[in-house]
């Protein structure tokens, strides 16, 4: 029996770092594409494709969007040992024929927290957005949740400007390496 139980200890001690490094991974780790069908309508846009790789405490971002033969890309890189990010825009690409445009200092606040094991990335985002009326304090508060299988993203976004949610559903293109 003695025999058995180191037999059972050793197996568990050596599995160790695997459980240790399959903590520090996430699901939400790769490329989507985005799910017209199934999500809110992207105007102007026509295609939207999104990257998230993870090192760490670091998360980057990057957004892809696309009609006919205009194309804008952003990406973001976010530390979450800090708390809170500082990160310049070039433009608001989130703009529905709003007539709103990035205004303030053309920077973003974001703070970003994991949820649910990891399951669940959470992003609040403070911006200063420009329109007719004048300049308007912007918060979005933005979900990053994949699919128990793995296959699906879903991001919700709560903007203070809006009543209803945006919900954008993406397609697993690829898992990060």
């Amino acid at each position: 029996m003695n025999g058995r139980l180191s037999f059972l200890l050793l197996l568990l001690v050596g599995c160790m770092p695997h459980f240790a490094s399959a903590a520090d991974a996430s699901f939400l780790a790769g490329t989507w594409e985005f799910d017209a069908a199934r999500s809110t309508e992207l105007s102007p846009w026509r295609g939207f494709q999104l990257s998230v790789e993870i090192q760490g405490d670091l998360i980057t971002i990057e957004r892809q969007l696309g009609a006919g033969r205009r194309g804008f890309t952003d990406s973001m890189t976010l530390d979450l040992s800090r708390p809170e990010n500082v990160i310049p825009v070039q433009l608001w690409p989130d703009n529905r024929h709003l007539g709103a445009y990035i205004g303030g200092d053309r920077h973003k606040r974001v703070r970003a927290s994991w949820l649910d094991d990891r399951r669940i990335l959470r992003v609040s985002t403070d911006l200063t957005l420009s329109t007719q009326q004048g300049d308007r304090p912007v918060n979005i508060l933005s979900d990053y949740k994949v699919s128990a299988s793995g296959a699906q993203l879903t991001l919700i976004e709560l903007r203070s400007t809006r009543n209803r949610p945006v919900v954008y559903v993406f397609n697993r293109i690829s898992a990060a390496p």
